[in-house]
């Protein structure tokens, strides 16, 4: 990937940099229209995008460039308060982050021809911004005839050449200085006020800040000089005595007044140049806490005289009742503590990329699998009784070490790779509003939890559901305002996002408070699909019936829209859920609303597994199912309509034989004694195997290579470095056989 020039390396960092700001800009403007008189959050988002706009031009992005500094022009009127942010200027807004999103996806794929932002887009944007900035000053004076030279203001005057794609950008930047230049004649002006000099020189600092890479690229090296000296005033302003920022203010004036000028000059294409030297000289010893001779001296006599009017203090105290006389340090004093040096703090990051935390994701995989190795060698060792016991007792305690050290690496690792949902989460606010617009409805988003994290290749493969399920329940779920006010609602409907932890699991919910899922309709449409009988139906419960809308093609929609009515998605989502080792499930309560629960796991790769036996071969069964583990005795034992059933305690629970379910040969059965109870998606049922081995940590390995294995969703290699299959109990609960089982034990229960 190499565009204007720039290496692979330069533009990735650009992507990644920016892109977050992108990201988070969307939701950040979404919070902007319900308070566009927010300066914090208007401040937030023109910073964002001023980054942006600068990173793209310094890679000479020029499309870029001119959608982000059109919406920038805008959002700085906006800050000085010359319009307040409504819907219309929203939606351009949102316009314009679609096309950098679009661009920036382009530039992933080293396209080099990025999309252009239409000519009446930009035209809307620089319309909201017009009469944001003052008037710049005039170049012209003191120049005779137009022709190069020496001009009565001082200022030297030659053509102003640059290269194709430098030229192309030369509006913007112009632009964009001349709007920063105003903001920091602004900032110079605040300094007047003595107790709010931090907050001015802290926002000159950044002002000038943004203005230094794009300088620099457009290689104008006098105009360079000149801010990095407003910076490095501005930095160091809060060190300065009340005397130095007196003197130095007008100074810093100065600067900008040559900059101002300048930036004129520029948009006319002529270079101005003028000597500095001096001006910079006496700058940097103001900051070196110098100050002018004549000054100096006024100064003196000044501090004199407060040196005088502290001793009569001194006597008055001494001598009479005491007198409110207000006190303060000496200014050599309060110049040495402002001027003693903070402590820097360290970076706290550092950017990794995903493809070395993947690798070293399967080393510790790797690593796992050779512990568990040197656990059973230990165990194999101690039960020899040649073997001496020192040796023995060294060999457990060095396998027990290795053990705890593993999974202290292997919680470490995953943490590495742990993300937290807002990631996700924070696109959703955007896509709310815009089916809010699609669909007439009134409708809100409540995010909850989303600093609970997961491993990142599962945020990645969550969007896509999460997405088609929130669309759901904003055209089928949400009713319209009047429907809601004649049935006792708000007329705003509202969606709720949770997520919250689950032991090693995360919950994840999609709550409305629509109109529910119709049973009926639900329960005729699968009848009429040939899913099951009129009778079947009626003796299903709501969560069977509601559980079809996860069928291929099933839907209740009158008309088709852009947004669902195909009879596609719901089954899609399911089918991704399902790769993550998760499930789905809903619940719902006609005219209240309804429940999408999606629970997955925290991560995909490692997890613990109870290893046990059917027929001659081991299988792995996933730890956060089991319920318990037993030895039923016979009598437990009975059937339903031929569905073998298991009496425990209060429940009868549907039994499966394993040596069937996984298709062992008659010839190769032995006895299943042993009755592990599972749970998934909110049913329990038995599974019938022959042996249980024990506990241990497995290293998932994906099948995807092999089709129709059975109900198992990966490999995985055990301690004795045999094979063994994963048991996939959610596909299990939705086998056929189980769901009819399911349906018997619950007509025996209600016997």
């Amino acid at each position: 990937m190499s565009i204007n020039g720039f290496d692979a390396e330069i533009l990735q960092d650009f992507l990644t940099e920016s892109g977050e700001l992108l990201d988070s800009l969307e939701s950040s403007l979404v919070d902007l229209e319900s308070t566009p008189t927010d300066l914090d959050l208007l401040n937030e988002v023109f910073r964002a995008l001023h980054t942006i706009k600068g990173s793209a031009s310094f890679l000479a992005l020029t499309n870029v460039v001119e959608i982000a500094h059109a919406a920038e022009t805008a959002l700085n009127a906006a800050r000085n308060q010359e319009f307040v942010v409504d819907r219309h200027a929203m939606d351009l807004f949102l316009e314009a982050i679609d096309i950098l999103k679009t661009q920036f996806d382009e530039i992933r794929a080293g396209e080099t021809e990025l999309t252009q932002a239409s000519a009446t887009l930009v035209a809307q944007l620089v319309a909201l911004g017009e009469g944001a900035n003052s008037e710049a000053p005039d170049v012209n004076a003191g120049e005779t005839d137009g022709v190069p030279g020496v001009g009565d203001d001082g200022f030297t005057r030659s053509p102003l050449e640059l290269s194709g794609g430098k030229s192309d950008l030369l509006d913007h930047f112009v632009q964009d200085l001349e709007d920063t230049i105003e903001r920091a004649e602004k900032q110079l002006a605040g300094l007047i006020n003595e107790s709010d000099r931090e907050r001015h020189f802290l926002a000159l600092s950044e002002s000038a800040e943004e203005l230094l890479p794009t300088t620099e690229f457009f290689e104008f090296d006098e105009m360079t000089d000149l801010i990095r000296l407003l910076i490095e005033a501005a930095e160091a302003g809060s060190s300065l005595s009340d005397e130095i920022v007196n003197a130095l203010q007008p100074k810093l004036s100065e600067v900008t007044k040559i900059v101002a000028s300048q930036a004129q000059g520029i948009r006319e294409g002529i270079r101005l140049s003028k000597p500095t030297e001096t001006l910079a000289e006496e700058i940097t010893s103001l900051l070196a806490g110098e100050l002018p001779a004549t000054q100096a001296q006024d100064e003196g006599e000044q501090r004199a005289s407060k040196d005088e009017l502290t001793a009569l203090e001194s006597v008055v105290h001494e001598s009479t009742a005491p007198i409110a006389v207000s006190s303060t340090n000496s200014d050599s004093a309060k110049q040495t503590e402002r001027k003693r040096p903070t402590a820097t703090v360290p970076e706290q990051t550092i950017r990794v990329e995903v493809g070395r935390l993947e690798t070293l994701m399967n080393l510790v995989g790797e690593l796992v699998l050779q512990k568990n190795r040197m656990s059973a060698i230990a165990g194999d060792v101690a039960s020899v009784e040649t073997v001496a016991p020192d040796l023995s007792d060294s060999m457990t305690i060095a396998a027990d070490t290795l053990a705890r050290i593993t999974s202290d690496i292997q919680v470490a690792v995953m943490r590495t790779r742990m993300q937290p949902l807002d990631k996700l989460f924070g696109k959703y606010p955007r896509l709310i509003r815009d089916l809010a617009s699609k669909t007439g409805k009134q409708m809100a988003l409540v995010i909850e939890g989303g600093d609970t994290e997961v491993d990142k290749s599962i945020i990645e493969e969550l969007g896509d559901p999460l997405v088609h399920l929130m669309r759901n329940s904003a055209d089928h779920g949400l009713e319209g305002p009047e429907e809601r006010i004649s049935a006792g609602k708000t007329a705003t409907g509202t969606i709720r996002l949770c997520a919250a932890h689950r032991g090693n699991h995360v919950e994840i919910q999609i709550i409305d408070d629509g109109r529910g899922l119709p049973r009926e309709v639900l329960a005729a449409k699968a009848v009429e699909r040939g899913l099951v009988t009129e009778t079947e139906a009626a003796q299903m419960s709501d969560e069977e019936v509601f559980r079809f809308i996860f069928h291929p093609g099933f839907s209740t929609a009158s008309a088709v829209n852009d947004l669902s009515g195909r009879g596609v998605g719901m089954d899609v989502v399911r089918t991704n859920i399902q790769k993550l080792k998760g499930s789905v499930e809903v619940a719902s309560e006609f005219g209240k609303g309804t429940t999408i629960t999606i629970l997955i796991p925290l991560t995909i790769a490692i997890m613990p597994a109870m290893m046990v036996g059917i027929a001659d071969e081991i299988y792995a069964i996933p730890l956060g199912n089991i319920v318990e583990i037993m030895r039923p005795e016979p009598e437990q034992f009975s059937t339903m309509l031929q569905a073998p059933v298991l009496r425990l305690r209060e429940e009868v629970l549907p039994a499966l034989d394993a040596m069937e379910v996984f298709g062992v040969p008659e010839h190769a059965r032995t006895e299943s004694p042993f009755a592990i109870v599972l749970n998934a998606a909110g049913k329990s049922f038995a599974l019938m195997v022959s042996s249980v081995i024990g506990q241990q940590e497995i290293v998932i390995k994906p099948l995807d290579a092999f089709e129709d294995v059975g109900p198992v969703s990966g490999a995985t290699v055990r301690n004795d470095g045999g094979v063994s299959l994963i048991v996939d109990v959610a596909q299990l609960v939705r086998d056929t056989s189980l769901q009819i089982a399911a349906g018997c034990g619950e007509a025996l229960v209600s016997a």
